[in-house]
């Protein structure tokens, strides 16, 4: 079996809040997100055959609690995810995958197959704004339902993820269309440069005292939490 191999972090401690995970990439994905940090992913082909993935897994399996599938989007290439995610819960290791939720249909598999501990979401928009979603993901027409249909699985937990940007702030917006939904809410800080799009690079990023005040017109969710270059994660309540 092959894998279209974008990469991999051996050892991570900001993907999975608490844990030290490996982060393994895949190409392609089906959105083309004006504001994507991987985007050199998008198109790359790169095919290895899986057992290499493997090797790499266990290398490293005494230095980590888990696994994390990333990309592009890893659930693009489902036999590849569902071979390694088995590999990876056969060595004693946790699964994550971070996903902009496109195949909500496979995810649930994986959650049937008891192959996923944690999802990581990535929310654009807010849900229900089919037009902007589409306009944010280059032209999706079912990305805002789909990912709708991604939020509602059960089974294992949920992280909303958030990358914010100036031209892509509506957040008190995204948070109401989250509203019911037992996740925690991340707010990730967006580093303009690393986008793909000129006008958004010339953006200046949010600082943190920008990000919590972002986040505490929030606070109607249970759990939110910022992610910055300048502390990582912070739990935000009315006092920090």
């Amino acid at each position: 079996m092959k894998l279209n191999f974008g990469g991999m972090i051996s050892i991570s401690t900001i993907d999975w809040y608490g844990r030290s995970v490996s982060v393994i990439f895949f190409n392609n994905c089906p959105f083309r997100c004006v504001y994507c940090q991987n985007y050199r992913l998008l198109d790359a082909i790169n095919p290895i055959d899986i057992k290499e993935v493997e090797k790499k897994i266990v290398d490293v399996k005494d230095f980590v609690s888990g696994v994390v599938f990333s990309g592009g989007e890893p659930t693009l290439q489902y036999e590849a995810l569902e071979h390694l995610t088995r590999f990876t819960k056969e060595h004693g290791l946790l699964v994550g995958i971070e996903t902009n939720g496109y195949y909500p249909e496979r995810l649930k598999r994986l959650i049937g197959k008891k192959l996923v501990d944690k999802i990581f979401l990535d929310i654009k928009a807010p849900l229900d704004d089919a037009q902007t979603y589409c306009m944010i993901t280059g032209g999706i027409g079912e990305a805002a339902g789909r990912t709708h249909e991604s939020l509602k699985l059960r089974g294992v937990p949920i992280e909303v993820r958030t990358t914010v940007f100036r031209s892509f702030a509506d957040i008190p917006k995204i948070a109401k269309s989250l509203e019911g939904h037992d996740c925690t809410y991340v707010l990730q800080q967006g580093i303009p440069e690393n986008a793909p799009d000129g006008k958004i690079q010339k953006e200046k990023p949010f600082s943190r005292d920008e990000m919590i005040a972002l986040a505490r017109k929030i606070l109607f969710l249970k759990d939110v939490r910022i992610r910055t270059r300048e502390k990582g994660e912070e739990k935000i309540s009315p006092r920090i």
